[in-house]
């Protein structure tokens, strides 16, 4: 038995099959590996690895995505049904495409780093907070201390209000210091983050 998982806590997360009983099921259209994965882990003695839930026609795929935006969840990926297993990530014009539910935010730099990096605060009841760093890319300037940027980002850890996947946008002159606070940021959730 080979088949991709997600870990989260005790419970794994099945989303393909690529093997079971010594066939390879690599080469099968993504429909009928995922009828017999759904098959196998319905067996009664099989416990801790759930399916990941599928839509498949387009008013479940709609109730999903709203759902999973929602529920502020990393994002979802469209497979082809018809499609055999490719290994790697999703390409642009593959049998499946990510959709990743990016957030933004304003935020102030607080100190310039080396190697083109910024790290960035924002304001709470206390004072100003930490959300980590971000890499300028090379077609921006990098911005002065005490500008005010926008990021685009995945979601932010509650533990440490850190951005994950942070990505500059630009500088912002339509946005004051004051009004860069944490109760914008998006956190991860306790739950499946793991794109579904």
């Amino acid at each position: 038995m080979n088949f991709p998982l997600s870990s989260i806590g005790d419970l794994l997360h099945a989303f393909d099959l690529l093997e079971f009983n010594g066939e390879d099921y690599r080469t099968q259209p993504y429909q009928r590996r995922l009828v017999k994965l759904s098959t196998f882990l319905n067996e009664p003695d099989i416990a801790h690895i759930e399916l990941v839930e599928t839509a498949i026609d387009s008013a479940n795929k709609e109730r999903m995505f709203r759902h999973l935006q929602t529920e502020k969840k990393e994002g979802v990926v469209f497979k082809r049904l018809d499609a055999p297993y490719t290994a790697g990530r999703p390409n642009s014009g593959g049998n499946q495409l990510k959709h990743k539910f990016y957030a933004t935010c304003s935020a102030v730099v607080a100190k310039i780093n080396e190697k083109r990096s910024v790290e960035l605060c924002l304001l709470n009841g206390k004072g100003w907070i930490s959300v980590g760093n971000i890499t300028i890319p090379s077609n921006f300037d990098v911005p002065e201390v005490g500008t005010v940027i926008e990021a685009r980002y995945l979601y932010a850890f509650r533990e440490s209000n850190a951005l994950y996947q942070p990505v500059y946008l630009g500088p912002r002159q339509d946005v004051e210091q004051h009004e860069c606070v944490l109760s914008q940021l998006k956190y991860k959730g306790t739950g499946d983050e793991d794109l579904t």
